[in-house]
């Protein structure tokens, strides 16, 4: 059985007995989504790298409350969050930081071969319209189309309603549309 097909219920529970060795399988099966999740909000490698150790640190630390924990995912999530919020806050120039201030670094790359030479220039005019969205709307947009979170799970991760994230999604897709349609008259969009 798994807690929200993410991390399997035998890892968490070992992990929340002190168990060293299944909390290394945790943390291999969740440091890529953490990762990239903090790295939304950080450009600077060196301090999201900071901010996952952290992250991770706190799992540690907090370990024995992983019982209760009804979605690990958003948790983990959630942990980012507050972390990368606290971080900003403490540099001086981030004072009174709120979600629409902080930067959203975004890099959608083909994988194979034969995406990059049919794709690149799709794939730049894509990553170009997703750039120019505005920052909440950037998140909310990554949330759910790179990190296949439900609106529920992201309304509960950025603390606000699921109707916002439908809202910021609409218009995320609206803006993106536009922006292809523009460098591609001639194709028809989908939602």
């Amino acid at each position: 059985m798994t807690q929200s097909g993410f991390i399997p219920a035998s890892i968490i529970n070992a992990t929340a007995s002190g168990d060293r060795r299944a909390f290394r399988s945790f943390y291999d099966m969740a440091y890529p989504a953490v990762y990239r999740f903090v790295n939304y909000f950080l450009i600077n490698k060196g301090e999201a790298n900071d901010i996952v150790s952290e992250v991770f640190y706190i799992i540690w630390k907090r370990r024995e409350s992983l019982l209760r924990i009804q979605d690990i995912k958003a948790y983990l999530y959630i942990t980012c969050r507050n972390e990368v919020y606290h971080h900003l806050k403490q540099k001086e120039k981030y004072r009174n930081i709120s979600i629409d201030d902080m930067g959203i670094d975004l890099s959608i790359e083909s994988t194979t071969i034969d995406e990059r030479l049919i794709e690149e220039d799709m794939l730049k005019v894509y990553n170009a319209a997703i750039a120019q969205l505005p920052e909440r709307c950037k998140l909310v947009f990554l949330m759910v189309r790179e990190e296949n979170l439900k609106y529920k799970e992201i309304a509960k991760i950025l603390s606000i309603t699921e109707g916002t994230v439908e809202q910021q999604m609409n218009i995320a897709i609206r803006k993106i549309m536009a922006v292809v349609k523009k460098y591609c008259p001639s194709l028809t969009l989908r939602r």
